[in-house]
């Protein structure tokens, strides 16, 4: 009986470390979460980025959609964040 004590507090001593460790993690990666004003203004670029045209290949892995969110999307994601204020 002595053991299955020890055995719980143990398991209950990691638990509550592992959260910590967690809340130390995020602490340290900075804030997880964005203001309402840049979720809508990433909301309106998604929409103004959808009329871009899509290369013929769209599957995720190919090469010509790679080089297609590296040269055009990226570029012209950023260029919206930043006309938002962002």
């Amino acid at each position: 009986m002595k053991h299955h004590i020890k055995i719980i507090l143990l398991i209950a001593i990691s638990l509550g470390l592992t959260g910590c460790m967690e809340a130390a993690i995020d602490f340290w990666n900075g804030p997880g979460f964005s203001s309402a004003a840049r979720d809508k203004a990433s909301h309106e670029c998604f929409e103004e980025l959808e009329s871009l045209p899509e290369p013929e290949n769209k599957s995720r892995g190919s090469k010509e959609m790679q080089e297609w969110l590296i040269k055009v999307y990226t570029p012209a994601s950023v260029e919206c964040m930043k006309r938002k204020g962002f």
